[in-house]
C-alpha cells in the first residue's frame, strides 16, 4: 500500500468541493489527473471513498474514517516544511476556530496584531457555533478552537480562556432608561432575540425565565449586528454579551439596564486535541490570545 500526501490533498479537496471538476480547479490540476489520483487512492485502500450521483460526490463511511487522518497528515506535512526554518522566527499555518461572539469581537482584532509580530505565520480563522468548532477540532480540521462551553469530546483538552457577562441592553433614547427596572416591567417590553436555534439562545431564554421575565412580544433576527441596530432605535430590549456591546455602551449608543436579580457570567475555553503536546506555533498563538 502506497499513499501519498498529494492523494490525500486531492481526497480532501474533492470532499470539500463535492465535484472532481471543482476540486481540479481549486488545485490547479486537470480533471483526468484528479480522477486518476482518487482512483489510485481507492485502489490502494481497497475501498470506495465517495458515493457517486448525478449531482456530484458525497463522502461515504470509508471516507469519513480516513478524513481525520488525512487532515492530520496534511497538517504534519506543512509543519515538516517549516521545522528546519523555524529558528528564532515562527513560521507556518495555524487553523483556528471560534464561536461567533468571541470570533467577531476578540480574535478578529488579535489576529492582525499576531500577524504583525509573526509575519511568516498564516492564520486562518473559522467562525461558527461552538458545537461545530468542537467537532472540527476533534476531526483535525482545526488546530485550535475557542468555544463558550467545555468540550464533550473525550479526546479534547481545554483551558480557561476569557470571561464575559450577559447584559440586558436597550437604546439610549428608550424611555426605560429613566425607569426603575423590574422583571414585571421588562416582561412588558418588545424583546429582540437571535432567531438561530443555538446553545446561546436557549441559555438566554432560560436565564430570563429564572429572573421571572416573560417574553410576550418578540422580534427575531439572525445577526448580532442587526439586533444591536434594532434596539439602538430606542424600541425593544435584548440580552447580549458585554463583549459585543461594550463599545456601544461606552459611546452612549446603548445602555445596560440594571436588574437586581441579574448577574450572569459567561466563560470561554480554548480547546485542542489531547493526543500530542501543542506545537510551538499553536502554543504561541494561544498565549498571545489570552486577555492582557
Amino acid at each position: 500500500m502506497r499513499i501519498t500526501l498529494k492523494q490525500l490533498a486531492i481526497f480532501k479537496a474533492i470532499h470539500n468541493c463535492g465535484q472532481i471538476s471543482r476540486a481540479a480547479k481549486e488545485l490547479h490540476m486537470s480533471v483526468p489527473a484528479v480522477s486518476m489520483a482518487l482512483r489510485d487512492l481507492e485502489d490502494s485502500l481497497g475501498s470506495r471513498l465517495f458515493e457517486r450521483s448525478s449531482t456530484g460526490l458525497t463522502i461515504n463511511d470509508n471516507g469519513a474514517v480516513i478524513l481525520p487522518y488525512a487532515n492530520e497528515m496534511l497538517s504534519k506535512g506543512k509543519e515538516l516544511e517549516h521545522v528546519f526554518a523555524q529558528g528564532a522566527a515562527i513560521r507556518g499555518t495555524i487553523k483556528v476556530g471560534c464561536s461567533k461572539t468571541a470570533g467577531n469581537y476578540v480574535l478578529s482584532r488579535k489576529i492582525p496584531l499576531f500577524k504583525q509580530q509573526h509575519p511568516s505565520v498564516d492564520v486562518k480563522l473559522v467562525i461558527n457555533n461552538s458545537l461545530t468548532i468542537e467537532q472540527m477540532v476533534a476531526e483535525k480540521e482545526l488546530d485550535l478552537g475557542f468555544v463558550d462551553a467545555k468540550p464533550v469530546h473525550k479526546n479534547l483538552s481545554h483551558e480557561a480562556w476569557l470571561k464575559d457577562r450577559l447584559c440586558i441592553v436597550t437604546g439610549a433614547n428608550n424611555p426605560l432608561v429613566s425607569e426603575l427596572i423590574s422583571s414585571e416591567l421588562l416582561s412588558q417590553q418588545l424583546w429582540v432575540m437571535d432567531e438561530t436555534i443555538s446553545v446561546s439562545r436557549l441559555r438566554n431564554t432560560q436565564l430570563l425565565q429564572s429572573a421571572n421575565i416573560t417574553i410576550n412580544q418578540e422580534l427575531s433576527m439572525n445577526t448580532m449586528g442587526a439586533i444591536k441596530r434594532a434596539i439602538g432605535t430606542g424600541v425593544g430590549v435584548s440580552v447580549l454579551p458585554l463583549l459585543a456591546v461594550e463599545e456601544e455602551i461606552i459611546r452612549g449608543d446603548l445602555v445596560e439596564l440594571p436588574l437586581n436579580c441579574w448577574d450572569y457570567s459567561r466563560h470561554y475555553w480554548s480547546i485542542y486535541r489531547s493526543e500530542a503536546p501543542l506545537d510551538r506555533l499553536t502554543r504561541e498563538f494561544l498565549d498571545f490570545s489570552l486577555p492582557k
